[in-house]
């Protein structure tokens, strides 16, 4: 049998949104295991928290401002404290790491750090809209983060909305980028907040998976008519009051190119104006929900296809 994978994990800490009083603003590489065991997942990708140490967290915190430290490069101990708690675990036989990318400061940099991470890595990560790098810089001052992941034939997930307050991230330029770079896989988060166009336009695009990371809470937006997610002109019909059947939707469009990913701990969000609290079992609960072809596709088929390259099923 194929393992079963949860492919959007954070592991890690980020001390600018417990300053602010944001959460969650951490996670243990044991809890994220445990959660798998408790839920029949056998392996997880996982990357370091969205605002690193390099910036100052203090400023973030009071003014809202992002601010590189001087002498700091992004994510340069992050990315190297996720492999020692998988290798100090042992689980690096289930947990894929992801090395965090800033692809608007000290890319030359990040990319010494990177090579020394070359073995390890599974691949690079960016969350864009925390630290106001747009993900357009990847095929301009970060290019070379992404020639990296091309001559590695390494995948590259990228955080993607459509909420105007969010540039940085915005799912027309994502496409864009993957389009520029055909040979790297892709994977676009969130379900593309659910916008029948570009789900549709997605599915044209040979190198690009979607993932349904944070399910519960994305579903919980159009309820609340939130215009962090499509709406509802643009919107996939679907029944948003039925998590299983938005995924048996979406899989309809993507096939085995759409993934499952519980965003954990990230499936809980709350900030400034947003309370949503989910758990590792909510977001697998959904899963016993799906017709098996449904969930060998998003949890085995498909990640594997877009972590290896391997070739899966299409529709």
């Amino acid at each position: 049998m194929m393992p079963v994978y949860d492919v959007h994990t954070h592991v890690g800490l980020d001390l600018g949104f417990f300053l602010r009083g944001w959460r969650p603003y951490a996670a243990w590489a044991r809890d994220l295991v445990e959660h798998m065991d408790a839920h029949g997942i056998d392996r997880a990708v996982c990357f370091p928290f969205t605002f690193p140490s390099a910036f100052n967290a203090v400023a973030f915190a009071d003014q809202g401002r992002v601010e590189l430290l001087p002498g700091r490069v992004p994510f340069d101990r992050e990315n190297d404290m996720l492999i020692r708690e998988i290798d100090a675990l042992g689980v690096r036989n289930r947990l894929h790491p992801l090395a965090m990318i800033d692809p608007s400061r000290c890319v030359n940099e990040q990319l010494r750090n990177l090579d020394r991470l070359a073995g390890p890595i599974s691949g690079l990560k960016l969350q864009s809209t925390i630290i106001e790098s747009p993900v357009r810089n990847l095929l301009t001052t970060g290019r070379g983060l992404l020639e990296f992941a091309a001559d590695r034939q390494l995948p590259v997930l990228l955080h993607a909305t459509i909420w105007e307050q969010a540039p940085h991230a915005q799912v027309d330029d994502c496409l864009a980028v993957a389009e520029a770079f055909p040979s790297i896989r892709f994977d676009l988060a969130h379900s593309l907040a659910f916008h029948a166009g570009h789900l549709r336009r997605a599915s044209q695009i040979p190198n690009v998976w979607v993932d349904c990371a944070a399910l519960l809470a994305q579903c919980r937006l159009v309820r609340d008519g939130s215009p962090i997610v499509a709406a509802p002109a643009d919107r996939l019909d679907a029944d948003y009051a039925r998590p299983a059947q938005v995924l048996e939707a979406i899989h309809a469009i993507l096939g085995d190119h759409y993934l499952w990913g519980s965003d954990n701990p990230y499936m809980s969000w709350c900030d400034d104006h947003l309370r949503l609290l989910y758990s590792y079992a909510d977001e697998a609960a959904v899963l016993k929900m799906l017709p098996e072809r449904v969930r060998a596709d998003m949890c085995s088929t498909g990640p594997e296809a877009w972590l290896f390259g391997r070739k899966g099923n299409t529709l």
